[in-house]
């Protein structure tokens, strides 16, 4: 499941907004992914140029033809020689915002230019109060509005950073000197004045730069307030967006509240042997059976909002861990690398040694390497690498292995990567029963710390078949001093195991502290 699967039931503005709260997430919990060094967070959040694909080039075409032939009607309208028009034209240009414009232009989104500019001024500023006043009756409302909008852009002049001055200063100097000698020409029949067509182009050309000047403008004042911030408060502001967005945008797509809670409150009822569970700890231990699946984690956003889960993906999750999805899938992966590598130690019959920790580091390495690398491989040459490391370990313990032992054992190796091995399965469910005791542990400790979140990462459910690129959230914080040590579970007593299972516990229970912070799932 690539990223671009996981969102492609999305429109491309969603799918946008959805990536911008990863990387807000990212840039929150692990800025040294994003940030390089001696850089501040502030600079991760200064936007940079991308490599855009098709669909968005394809959308931003979309958008200039939808305001060209926007600012287009403008031209005509305004052109018109009734004075009674113009100033209908004008007055939803700068005031008002008529209904039609939202029908026949919603890309639009900064429409009126007073709207545009309510963020930037204070309420009581007199050139807003001069656009919230109706346009009067004058023979020459073209002619008024280049007065408006030369105090526009006098006001603008004021507030706006000095490196937006020339700009200014140029749309200023167009007002000043209106009725150039670069008059359109029209037919012999026309009843309109050049100068009127001269205005309306004068009028709809500066207004479309100021909506772009008031745009800059924003970016600016929001580099300005993040600019003298610190770190932690840059941090905490992130991780607060973060999770507004996060929680407004799985309800809208969705479909509210009632209906996240139904599929939750779904979710939670397929827990095995739930009887002996406290419910505040249920979805603990419904996620640790998610994770223990053979199917990798997943939740697909729905087709239709009323329509139940499609039946042919296996073990979604819902949509309250949405965000987190990725980074499950990738405990998902770590936890049964762990398994996987303590199932083969129990092929070599080593004893806890300086042989066996170099077995487990070899064998800890390439699993680990399958789970982080960037572009996976589908080559067997994994497997017989596994297989080689166990013969040659059952060498240091036994000696001379002989042609059948070697097949035996090789034959093992293949039944333990297939994740249905009994050893395995019972490895596995030892793991996460510890897992789940842990977590609700912890989650019941006090003196725990907050919250966490994402990083970018790819990893798929088996050795041979792989999910392609995928983000990952992850944490930067552990439980505290007083908080239980992660427990040594049997068959995973190697200090491999025991590192291993401390790191993917620390980053579980951070994810699980970032769902709780945003949804607080005992009450969902």
């Amino acid at each position: 499941m690539d990223r671009v699967h996981h969102f492609g039931k999305l429109p491309h503005e969603l799918v946008e907004i959805v990536q911008e709260t990863f990387f807000l997430h990212l840039v929150a919990t692990e800025p040294e992914k994003v940030v390089p060094d001696g850089k501040s967070l502030l600079s991760a959040m200064v936007q940079r140029p991308t490599e855009k694909d098709p669909t968005a080039m394809l959308h931003e075409r979309v958008d200039k033809v939808v305001k060209d032939a926007f600012w287009k009607e403008a031209r005509h309208l305004l052109s018109d020689p009734i004075p009674s028009v113009q100033i209908a034209r004008l007055k939803g240009l700068l005031s008002d915002r008529p209904e039609f414009l939202l029908l026949s232009f919603p890309v639009l989104t900064h429409f009126p230019v007073r709207e545009a500019m309510v963020p930037l001024f204070p309420p009581n500023h007199p050139i807003l109060a001069t656009l919230a006043t109706p346009l009067p009756p004058t023979a020459s409302p073209l002619i008024s509005t280049t007065l408006i909008l030369k105090e526009i852009l006098v006001a603008m002049r004021q507030r706006a950073a000095p490196i937006r001055d020339a700009d200014i200063d140029q749309l200023l100097a167009r007002l000043d000197t209106p009725l150039s000698p670069q008059i359109p020409a029209l037919g012999p029949s026309s009843s309109i004045k050049p100068s009127t067509v001269q205005l309306a182009s004068l009028i709809t050309s500066t207004m479309a730069s100021i909506l772009s000047l008031l745009s800059d403008m924003q970016s600016d004042l929001n580099q300005f307030v993040l600019g003298h911030m610190s770190e932690s408060q840059l941090k905490d502001v992130v991780a607060e967006e973060a999770k507004k967005r996060e929680k407004q945008l799985v309800l809208d797509i969705w479909g509210g509240t009632e209906r996240i809670h139904t599929l939750w409150q779904a979710w939670l009822d397929e827990l095995r042997d739930a009887s002996d569970v406290p419910p505040k700890d249920r979805w603990i231990h419904r996620l640790a059976q998610s994770l223990g699946s053979n199917e990798p984690v997943s939740c697909l956003v729905p087709i239709d909002r009323d329509a139940p889960p499609d039946s042919t993906v296996g073990n979604q999750l819902p949509p309250q861990l949405f965000f987190t999805t990725p980074q499950l899938l990738y405990a998902q992966n770590y936890l049964q690398a762990l398994v996987v590598a303590a199932a083969l130690r129990a092929l070599t019959k080593l004893p806890p040694s300086s042989q066996g920790s170099d077995f487990m580091h070899r064998i800890w390495s390439l699993l680990k390497a399958e789970i982080d690398e960037e572009h996976p491989s589908e080559s067997p040459t994994k497997i017989i690498n596994f297989a080689d490391e166990v013969v040659r370990a059952r060498r240091l313990v036994d000696g001379a292995v002989n042609e059948n032992e070697e097949a035996q054992l090789r034959a093992a190796v293949d039944r333990t990567l297939t994740y249905n091995d009994p050893v395995f399965l019972l490895l596995r469910n030892r793991l996460l029963a510890a897992l789940a005791r842990h977590l609700c542990g912890l989650k019941n400790d006090t003196a725990v710390v907050n919250n966490h979140v994402p990083e970018r990462m790819q990893t798929g459910r088996t050795l041979d078949e792989r999910a392609g690129k995928r983000l990952r959230l992850d944490a930067d914080q552990a439980p505290t001093a007083n908080s239980p040590p992660a427990p040594v579970v049997k068959g995973f007593e190697d200090s491999v195991f025991v590192s291993g299972t401390e790191e993917i516990m620390t980053k579980l229970y951070a994810h699980l502290l970032w769902v709780d912070n945003v949804w607080n799932p005992n009450e969902t």
